[in-house]
């Protein structure tokens, strides 16, 4: 099911077993704040819980007894962190979801996050909640309502420029729409306008290029570069974009920190950090370091003019695909 349809469906028909699938931070926010919607606010501390698969599964098992408090009901959300569970710990899971699933504790709600497909021997227990990106004709009515719900209106040419510019990233699609928002006093969104105020993101650009590179696409993130190039970006910014990417997956490979502690201490969205985390995913500490090293020289010698800012960019881009 869908967002739409899980909300409808927590309202009437809660049941005890969710599985997230799909990497839309957008959409995964979405279906997040949903189960939380159905446990009293002022009992959070009590009736949400948090666990990931470091956890035993015999700690798991008595998660799932335990009832809720002062509450309809209490979740659980449950996450591998985008990592496959050793055959032995995954059968110990399944076991005691199974046991659970036959007499589950009254207004328990397990939500499974199937990032990487890490609980896919789980699916068959589950109802699923479909949160993967939506192409351009599934967003064009999702934002269109989007939109109406704020009082604004947008034509289809309008809402296709915002989805093209933002490559279909809901998350940055719902922060360029604050921005147009607030830019309309008519209360309508034209086409000029978007071209106008939502600009082609680079960063975004730069997670699809280095997110390319890692599952060896080299092809797609070449056309990515030179469409950054092509839209007028400089070669010294793109590079730094880069190297500021690579910097973070680093960081994110190495630390312990968690995902919103490491948001703060990079300056940057939490949405930012899971992204970095899950391109880190495909190499070692040690790769990363060597990368991001070497971007750091060619940044070096490129401010200082010992290359050029096309040759420097360039020869960051061979190195990044040569090193994978």
């Amino acid at each position: 099911m869908n967002i739409e349809m899980l909300s409808k469906s927590l309202q009437t028909n809660v049941k005890s077993f969710y599985m997230i699938n799909g990497n839309d931070l957008f959409f995964k926010k979405q279906a997040i704040n949903s189960f939380k919607s159905i446990v009293d606010e002022g009992t959070f501390d009590f009736n949400i819980s948090y666990l990931n698969t470091a956890v035993t599964a015999e700690a798991f098992y008595i998660n799932l007894q335990t009832p809720p408090f002062m509450s309809d009901y209490r979740v659980i959300f449950l996450s591998a962190d985008g990592k496959k569970l050793e055959k032995d710990k995954a059968k110990a899971f399944e076991d005691k979801i199974k046991l659970w699933l036959k007499d589950p504790c009254p207004n328990v709600v397990l939500v499974a996050d199937n990032d990487e497909d890490c609980f896919k021997f789980l699916a068959k227990y589950a109802e699923q909640i479909d949160c993967k990106k939506q192409n351009t004709i599934n967003l064009v009515e999702q934002i269109s309502k989007m939109i109406a719900n704020h009082g604004y209106v947008a034509n289809d040419a309008a809402i296709k420029e915002i989805i093209v510019k933002c490559n279909n990233d809901m998350m940055i699609i719902a922060n360029e729409l604050d921005k147009l928002y607030a830019y309309c006093e008519d209360k309508n969104i034209t086409f000029d306008i978007v071209s106008q105020i939502v600009v082609n993101n680079i960063e975004q650009s730069v997670f699809k290029l280095t997110d390319s590179i890692a599952q060896g696409n080299c092809g797609e993130a070449y056309s990515i570069m030179d469409n950054l190039l092509s839209s007028g970006e400089q070669p010294l910014k793109i590079l730094a974009a880069i190297s500021a990417q690579y910097r973070r997956m680093f960081i994110c490979k190495v630390s312990a920190l968690s995902s919103e502690q490491l948001a703060v201490q990079l300056g940057v969205k939490p949405f930012a950090v899971e992204i970095a985390k899950k391109i880190a995913k495909n190499y070692k500490p040690m790769q990363l370091k060597k990368l991001v090293d070497k971007f750091q020289l060619i940044e070096f010698q490129t401010k200082n003019g010992e290359i050029g800012m096309l040759e420097g960019l360039n020869l960051a881009f061979t190195y990044a695909v040569n090193r994978r």
